[in-house]
Parts: C-alpha cells; sequence; structure tokens
C-alpha cells in the first residue's frame, strides 16, 4: 500500500511540474513579447517627440529637446530589456521542451509515442521562428535607434532652427525606415503571442 502510494505521488508531482514548467514558459514569453512590443512603442514615442521638434518651428526648443531626451532615455532602457527577456525565454523554453521530452518517454504506446515526439518537435520548430523573429525585430531596432540617437545628439549640439531644418532630409529617410521596422516588430510580436496562446490549458 505505502509502495503504490509513493508511486502515485511520484506520478502526480511529475505532471504538476509539467504543468509548472508550462505556465513558467508561457510567462516568460508573455514578459518578453510584452518587453519588446514597449520597445517598439518607445522607439516610436521617441520619434514622433524628434519629428515634433524637427518638422515644425517650435515656441520652446529647449523644453521640446527636453521631451526628446527623456524618451531617448526610456527607448535605451527598453530596448536593452527586451533583449535580454528574450533570452530569458529562451532559457525559459529549454527547461519547457526538456521537460515535455522527459515525459513522453513514459509512453508505451509506440503510435502514441511516435505522434507525441512529432508534436513536441513541431513545437520547437515553431518556437525556434519565433525566436529568431523577435529577435531579427531587435536587431532591426537596435541600428534604427542608434541613428535616431545620432540625429537626436546631433540637435543637442546645435539646437537652432536652421539645425532643425538641415535636418529634414535625414529624418524623412529615418522615418521611413521606421515605418518597416515597426512593421516587423509588430508581426514578430503577433505571431509570438499566437504561439504562446495555443499552449495555454482550456479552463
Amino acid at each position: 500500500m505505502l509502495l503504490t502510494a509513493g508511486v502515485a505521488l511520484g506520478q502526480e508531482r511529475s505532471r504538476t511540474q509539467g504543468l509548472k514548467e508550462t505556465d513558467r514558459f508561457i510567462k516568460a514569453g508573455g514578459i518578453s513579447v510584452q518587453s519588446v512590443a514597449e520597445a517598439n512603442n518607445q522607439i516610436k514615442s521617441t520619434l514622433s517627440a524628434f519629428n515634433a521638434l524637427v518638422a515644425q518651428p517650435s515656441a520652446n526648443m529647449k523644453g521640446d529637446y527636453k521631451k526628446v531626451m527623456k524618451a531617448s532615455d526610456a527607448m535605451h532602457d527598453k530596448v536593452a530589456a527586451a533583449a535580454l527577456k528574450v533570452d530569458e525565454m529562451q532559457t525559459a523554453g529549454a527547461t519547457y521542451f526538456g521537460g515535455r521530452a522527459a515525459t513522453i518517454k513514459n509512453i508505451q504506446d509506440p503510435e502514441l509515442l511516435s505522434r507525441a515526439q512529432q508534436r513536441l518537435e513541431e513545437s520547437q520548430k515553431e518556437f525556434a521562428a519565433v525566436i529568431q523573429q523577435l529577435r531579427d525585430a531587435g536587431s532591426a531596432l537596435e541600428p534604427f535607434r542608434k541613428r535616431l540617437a545620432d540625429q537626436i545628439t546631433y540637435l543637442g549640439s546645435d539646437l537652432t532652427p536652421s539645425a532643425t531644418a538641415s535636418l529634414k532630409v535625414d529624418s524623412d529617410k529615418l522615418n521611413a525606415q521606421g515605418s518597416e521596422v515597426f512593421a516587423n516588430a509588430e508581426k514578430a510580436i503577433s505571431q509570438a503571442n499566437a504561439y504562446f496562446q495555443g499552449l495555454r490549458a482550456q479552463s
């Protein structure tokens, strides 16, 4: 009786552990995707503040530039945080998939075991694509952030109407690039959210 109870307890713990690993993976994924979304939105906000200063005459150039600098500082922090969160999500994924692989080894039926392994491999491939898309989005956001930061610094060294006018062509190019960068980031975010939503158990 004691042995049977111990086996049952061990099996129950194993099933619970798998559920916990899934929940942690989904949570890490949600935090990571949200972090990338926040970085993307903050770069958008910084660009908008910059555009307001460059695209039209300002009655308070110093005040508007301070707003740009504040937005720029937040932009740097959020882009750096997003990269770290994606790394953490990948670590959580390794634990999750390792746990799934260990669990399905206990399946005795060959056909069911094969099906479970196939589903595991498909999920791993989907996650690898999610990671790659988010990293690609981050790789595009970072150089865009640097170009925007350069133009902000340029203005900081020469905060005059003629300096803002001299940036018109550069800012136009930057905005055109931003449209593509933001769209790709939003696509990666949407696909990542869909992937993690598919892992949620229905309650």
